[in-house]
């Protein structure tokens, strides 16, 4: 298997201990395992039999504030069982090779192994940032309480103008920034969101945020809510944007999974300081009280976990 390349720098035990109130800043990437069925009625409309199936590709989460703020500490890929009928590299920046076992660079782990660091993170009370975070949750299986989810799609967003406004669009008129400009990269992605809302956080403080916000929906309009390229040409697909902060290894070590989940009793793992699954060494596993007194919430009943 080739070496993993460094995406994200784990949390450090003593001084990021994630809790009630951590903001983490989460995007996703997504591939399909089958395609819609669509039949002709008898009106002559295409009638959609079966939606497109969708399955989770790989999931990205950086911190949300601190001196790392911005920085990566999960970058997991998911090896996927199923049969993989289209991998929407176009929109996903996922490809074959990525989710291969034999050939795969990054850090691939089990669809449990990567829902379990998102169960942990929702259980200590952190509040998950992102645009459009529905079809995130959904395609996951993932209940989040309103009150932990922060949605730059909700908070940039004029419901008498009936449009919601894309993350590249606001990227390049408020943030000067290109983004997706042949595909998606989750770790990208998710920064930017996270930029989006210290925006919005500044121009509530200015007093502005109204105003701005109109101002945006009437830019947009100008340009069909697109926001224009230098040329036409594509750009070539690059790697992960790089960690820039070195020494401490990739995403996040798969050992002692169960340190990561309370034993029932109300008591969280030990979390030896081997690494819990979580890229957080004892962070997520240590202490008493249900992952640090926040309240539980329990998986699905179809989620991964059970």
């Amino acid at each position: 298997m080739p070496a993993d390349r460094s995406t994200c720098t784990v949390l450090d035990k003593e001084t990021e201990k994630p809790g009630a109130g951590t903001v983490v800043a989460l995007d996703t990437e997504f591939v399909s395992l089958k395609q819609p069925e669509i039949q002709m009625n008898s009106d002559g409309q295409r009638e959609t039999i079966r939606p497109m199936s969708h399955a989770l590709a790989r999931v990205s989460v950086v911190r949300g504030g601190g001196a790392h703020e911005g920085d990566a500490f999960i970058d997991d890929y998911i090896a996927i069982k199923e049969r993989v009928v289209d991998y929407l590299t176009t929109y996903s920046g996922i490809t074959a090779a990525d989710l291969d076992p034999k050939t795969s660079p990054h850090n691939l782990v089990s669809l449990k192994v990567a829902y379990k660091k998102l169960w942990v993170l929702l259980n200590l009370g952190c509040k998950f940032l992102g645009h459009g975070l529905r079809q995130d949750f959904r395609v996951i299986n993932m209940q989040v309480p309103r009150a932990q989810v922060i949605d730059t799609i909700e908070l940039y967003y004029l419901k008498e103008r009936l449009r919601k406004l894309s993350l590249a669009f606001l990227a390049w008129y408020l943030l000067k920034e290109d983004i997706q400009l042949e595909t998606h990269d989750s770790i990208e992605d998710a920064r930017t969101a996270l930029k989006l809302y210290r925006k919005f956080l500044e121009f509530q403080d200015a007093g502005i945020w109204e105003r701005r916000l109109e101002e945006i929906y009437v830019k947009g309009r100008g340009i069909n809510f697109k926001p224009p390229r230098k040329d036409d040409s594509l750009v070539q697909r690059t790697d992960t944007p790089p960690n820039p902060h070195d020494g401490t290894g990739p995403s996040t070590p798969l050992r002692k999974m169960a340190a990561m989940v309370s034993d029932g009793n109300g008591n969280g793992g030990s979390g030896s300081g081997q690494g819990n699954g979580n890229g957080s060494g004892q962070t997520l596993g240590s202490g008493n009280g249900g992952f640090g007194g926040a309240q539980s919430f329990l998986p699905g009943t179809s989620s991964p976990l059970r």
